[in-house]
């Protein structure tokens, strides 16, 4: 119990479920959804009017993702350091994976034969097809079209935005990396890597082992590093309701502003993990569940079916069509795929490869 002499850090909130982490998350979800209803489908002459805010220091869409990076950064290192190797890896896996495979399955055999101009076996028997398939293992080179699919709409992405779960998967192995070398073992170690890192990629990004294949991958990757340097720095960091004004208020002076890339990760970070934590939980989790990455994966497609069959509407009446369809799939995703592979958790971890091999063994 804290008294009112004592300044409550953000360490004190290690292991406290009573978050607003799932709403937020959602909330960006959204916003991507939002922000996508622009250069999807036709405008007829009308303007993201939250480009005026930002003043051109970024769009919503990569607004929101950063701040997926920011949370997936701090969550993630808390598991690696709480939880080891193995319980980290297959949590990541688990939680990705499944719901991914699923969205790509059903955009390859079910959205592509609906909705391809090309004969069914043509379609089927090309190659870029199957290849279209491997997006589902996230790790791999993403592939952006369908045989067919969306040729006539103003994006032909089959699903613009798989491409952030590819970074992610990169943070994910690079972060497990640095933790099986030991540069996560404490904080001082913690942030003399993290600084090594930041100063390595502001001038060298593109050598930056996975993630420097793609100059775009920069900002996100930063955001998730931002993630990982509150988390080891959680001990001193108040959660201070003045601090979180302040935050907003230097989050809107940056924008527009050439100081904008430099001061801002760090106080949107603090504001994120103010709302988090600082303010009353909101809870979600018993009502809709976490559904912010079935929003996230199923938003593009079924955008681009909207704009495809609806061209007359503008970004607003779109968002309004494909705001519960999208709910909608994100709550199936979330219940007849993401909560139940959540239940594998406790056999995958119970799970001996070397049992496996002496049977294996035993019956050659």
């Amino acid at each position: 119990m804290h008294t009112s002499s004592q300044v409550i850090s953000l360490q004190d909130f290690d292991g406290n479920r009573n978050n607003n982490f799932t709403l937020i998350r959602l909330v960006f979800a959204w916003l991507v959804l939002f922000g996508h209803s622009f250069p999807i489908q036709p405008t007829h002459g009308m303007k993201n009017p939250l480009n005026a805010i930002f003043q051109g220091s970024a769009w919503i869409g990569e607004f929101a993702v950063n701040g997926f990076f920011v949370i997936s950064g701090f969550l993630v290192c808390a598991s690696l350091q709480n939880r080891g190797v193995k319980d980290y890896v297959i949590s990541r896996a688990i939680r990705i994976l499944p719901a991914l495979m699923v969205c790509v399955v059903a955009s390859v055999f079910v959205l592509g034969p609906l909705l391809t101009t090309l004969p069914l076996g043509e379609y089927i028997q090309n190659p870029a097809t199957l290849e279209y398939l491997r997006n589902a293992l996230v790790v791999f080179r993403m592939e952006w079209t369908l045989p067919g699919v969306f040729e006539e709409n103003r994006r032909g992405a089959i699903n613009g935005s798989l491409w952030t779960l590819t970074v992610e998967a990169y943070c994910y192995i690079i972060l497990a990396v640095f933790g099986f070398w030991g540069l996560l073992r404490n904080r001082l170690l913690a942030n003399l890597s993290i600084a090594g890192i930041l100063a390595f990629g502001y001038y060298h990004f593109s050598d930056i082992p996975l993630l420097g294949i793609n100059d775009k991958w920069s900002r996100p990757s930063l955001y998730f590093l931002v993630g990982v340097l509150f988390y080891h720095n959680r001990e001193d960091i108040p959660m201070d309701g003045k601090l979180a004004i302040l935050s907003f208020i230097i989050i809107y002076a940056s924008f527009g502003e050439a100081w904008f890339a430099y001061v801002f990760p760090v106080f949107f970070a603090y504001a994120i993990f103010f709302l988090a934590y600082g303010v009353k939980h909101i809870n979600i989790d018993n009502s809709l569940g976490d559904v912010s990455y079935g929003v996230y994966i199923y938003a593009w497609p079924v955008q681009q079916i909207i704009a495809q069959f609806f061209p007359g509407l503008n970004p607003y009446t779109h968002t309004l069509v494909a705001t519960p369809l999208v709910f909608g799939l994100a709550y199936a995703s979330w219940n007849l795929v993401e909560k139940p592979a959540l239940g594998f958790k406790k056999t995958l971890m119970a799970f001996d490869i070397n049992y496996l091999r002496t049977r294996l063994a035993a019956l050659s």
